[in-house]
């Protein structure tokens, strides 16, 4: 791939530039928005080694949106399929209650992981899909080329002339089964660098997600090559650094016709919205992620759900993502997604993590399936919308 040193280098620290006054201009007007629609910032700041663990007594003395049954079923969960190593977030997808926050490493549980950011692999998808949908002159239907193993990246898979042995792949399909190329391809030559950069600004990238206790914001790197715009856009790179708290918050907006809710830990007021993404992307956006449920990267460990008698009344849209790493080392494992009852409108969002070794008893897609499940089987859950 050409290379343009001067010119590259040039364009991006400008671009860099832009970017940082449009965010010290974005956060002054996030404040004010805050007060004008009653969201009050939590009286004492909770320090991360408060949310270490968390039991019912720090959630009365915090007030805290986590609802504790819900968290002790998680904990249950990952004891029982001995997790070395996770990070769970789920969220009321409309007020922006957090009810679960936990985390488990090997010294055991630690639910201030949550609030780390982590390689993020294919979880960036996500952004360069919304980034297609509202600004690349793309449906989910659009039809894309590819030659190779689609979950490689080479540089002559980047290559626009015709091959002989390429194949065809609507965007919908590419997002189910996280085709690097077209994602890369979808990068390099349809959207460029500033579609991409400002689309994660949108969605949340370098803002911490919660006021109320220190959570690192999620992180891209700039890219200095044709071929850096590949890695970025198909999140096939290592510097890409999501939170699971992030992760979850971008999922929120797939069922708010493209406006985030901004989570919560402390009861407070009515929940913030923040534009992300047009009405018409966030419908598509949610019709492929629930393609990658029926018949995508996660389809396996949701195969049985319409004969479950619980989650065949649950709708379950996804995207998953998986990356080796150190610190701790392991294989980075991803789900994140929405599911909402069918009958009742309840819709939580999900974001999980699973560092996992040669040897392990589940997978973040399973555990996910899990949690969703013990979620939406709590008699409170179509009660209380229905009260």
């Amino acid at each position: 791939m050409r290379k343009r040193p001067g010119v590259l280098r040039l364009r991006y620290a400008l671009m860099l530039a832009g970017l940082i006054l449009l965010v010290a201009a974005f956060l002054p007007e996030r404040e004010r928005e805050r007060e004008a629609t009653g969201i009050v910032e939590a009286e004492t700041q909770l320090a991360r080694s408060d949310l270490v663990t968390i039991s019912p007594e720090l959630i009365r003395e915090h007030n805290l949106t986590i609802d504790w049954d819900f968290q002790s079923s998680i904990a249950a969960m990952a004891q029982r399929y001995k997790v070395d190593f996770t990070a769970v977030v789920v969220m009321d997808a409309c007020r922006g209650d957090v009810l679960a926050l936990y985390g488990k490493n090997e010294e055991g549980e630690n639910c201030s992981l949550c609030l780390n950011a982590y390689l993020g692999a294919s979880l960036f998808k996500i952004v360069t899909a919304v980034a297609a949908l509202d600004q690349g002159d793309v449906t989910s239907t659009s039809t894309f080329s590819y030659t190779g193993k689609p979950h490689t990246l080479y540089r002559y898979q980047l290559s626009t002339e015709p091959q002989r042995w390429s194949h065809k792949v609507t965007l919908a399909r590419a997002f189910a089964l996280s085709n690097n190329v077209v994602f890369g391809k979808l990068g390099t030559h349809q959207l460029r660098e500033e579609p991409l950069l400002l689309t994660a600004m949108r969605l949340g990238f370098w803002k911490a997600p919660l006021s109320e206790v220190d959570c690192l914001p999620s992180t891209l790197f700039i890219p200095r090559t044709d071929y850096n715009l590949a890695e970025l856009a198909s999140g096939f790179n290592r510097q890409t650094r999501i939170s699971p708290i992030h992760a979850a918050q971008m999922i929120t907006a797939v069922l708010n016709s493209g406006s985030m809710v901004v989570p919560r830990l402390v009861q407070s007021g009515d929940a913030g919205l923040v534009d992300a993404m047009s009405d018409e992307a966030a419908s598509e956006l949610s019709s492929m992620m629930v393609k990658t449920v029926r018949a995508g990267t996660v389809s396996r460990a949701f195969r049985s759900v319409r004969y479950d008698r619980v989650l065949k009344h649950v709708t379950i849209g996804a995207k998953s993502g998986s990356i080796n790493g150190d610190e701790p080392e392991g294989r980075r494992n991803w789900f994140v997604g929405f599911a909402r009852h069918d009958s009742t409108g309840d819709a939580i969002a999900i974001a999980c993590l699973v560092i996992r070794g040669d040897y392990y008893w589940i997978e973040a897609d399973d555990f996910s399936r899990r949690i969703i499940r013990s979620y939406f089987s709590r008699p409170t859950t179509v009660a209380q919308k229905n009260s």
